[in-house]
């Protein structure tokens, strides 16, 4: 048996199950803003001819039933979805397509895209997200935001994702990449940029930038269960981006530099910085429990919100109680410029100071001494 040539298919079977899977999603979600914007439309009819007297008649939810081919309750049904439905950030983005390489060179070579104004190949899909320009929920599978590591973008603004065409080595992926350039007519001294850099634009006749990793933030985004924010988890890690590992608070700092203070560039992200910062284990189990890399040293314990974005930064709770805040705790606001004023570093007689009062589940720092926007809490996993 060729092994190599199972091993292949079964790549490709599992490569088309995935952008089937994305094609479902794509539909439920115009499905459900379809409905949303048919129940808008009901309410506002009905609105109408409860206002005029002569239009009554036709804007009863009798005959309106009777025109949409429904009963008077699934009318009322609309009527009472359209009065507590919000429009939230699907809305807002409509998903991204993430096709095949085969699928994305027909689609492209119809003239469905339209005329490409540039391609984006990167070894990490946070470097997509963040130079795409587009709202995180576009790329939104459940609770996931899945980005693509290939987007290519048209003249006018649209856009798809392409599945396993990667960049920054001499493998698979890039291949893959150098070869669906070359069908979609890149030159081929373009398309192999994507061989020797981890990060690549391209417009159709140069090379517009190309380099190592375009951003430190890693991506890493998940929506929250009511589809209204996004969440970045960020814990220590070992990385391959440059500078080696990466503790909580450096990952901190870069999302504060690369994308918080910017928030012309992310407007998702632009808004008052706040934070919470938790110095109970129990107050600070919603955070926790539903963490796919749940390790017990590394919990969450401060939250930092700006906009819809949310940072949940692993660091230790304070073993003491006359320690208000840990050195991790400490670090991770300092990365984001929100110290507390006359909060210092511990020190040895911090031990014998009483304790005075009970202690508070959390503390919360904001200019405006508002709490977070968002209410953080677990996300719902499929």
């Amino acid at each position: 048996m060729d092994y190599r040539r199972v091993r292949a298919e079964v790549r490709r079977y599992q490569a088309d199950m995935h952008v089937r899977q994305r094609r479902v999603t794509l539909l439920h979600r115009a499905l459900r803003d379809a409905e949303a914007e048919r129940d808008r439309s009901v309410a506002g009819f009905v609105a109408f001819g409860e206002q005029h007297e002569g239009a009554r008649d036709a804007v009863s939810r009798r005959a309106i039933g009777r025109q949409l081919g429904v009963t008077h309750p699934a009318v009322n049904a609309m009527v009472e979805r359209a009065r507590t439905r919000s429009r939230g950030p699907a809305a807002l983005a409509p998903l991204v397509p993430v096709l095949g390489a085969d699928e994305a060179r027909e689609y492209v070579q119809s003239g469905a895209l339209g005329d490409i104004a540039r391609v984006l190949v990167a070894m990490y899909p946070g470097d997509i997200l963040l130079e795409s320009g587009l709202d995180p929920s576009a790329f939104a599978n459940g609770t996931d935001i899945d980005v693509p590591n290939m987007l290519i973008q048209s003249a006018d603004g649209a856009a798809i994702g392409v599945e396993d065409c990667l960049a920054g080595y001499g493998g698979t992926g890039p291949s893959n990449t150098v070869r669906l350039l070359e069908e979609l007519g890149f030159p081929v001294d373009l398309a192999r940029e994507v061989y020797d850099y981890r990060f690549v634009e391209l417009a159709p006749d140069r090379v517009l930038r190309s380099g190592d990793a375009a951003h430190q933030v890693g991506g890493g985004l998940e929506l929250s269960s009511d589809g209204q924010h996004f969440i970045a988890r960020v814990r220590s890690q070992r990385t391959y981006l440059p500078g080696g590992d990466l503790t909580a608070a450096h990952t901190v700092a870069a999302w504060c530099s690369e994308v918080m203070d910017e928030p012309e560039r992310y407007p998702w992200a632009a808004g008052e910085r706040r934070a919470r910062v938790y110095l109970d284990r129990n107050a600070a189990a919603s955070l926790n429990n539903d963490d796919p890399h749940r390790i017990a040293s590394n919990r969450y314990s401060v939250v930092i919100e700006q906009g819809r974005l949310q940072l949940w930064v692993s660091a230790y709770f304070p073993y003491n109680f006359a320690d208000l805040l840990s050195t991790e705790q400490l670090h991770a606001l300092d990365a984001a410029g929100m110290r507390p004023e006359g909060i210092e570093p511990r020190t040895w007689l911090d031990r014998f100071l009483p304790r005075r009062r009970e202690r508070p589940p959390f503390i919360l720092i904001s200019e405006d001494g508002q709490d977070l926007t968002h209410s953080p809490e677990g996300v719902a996993r499929g």
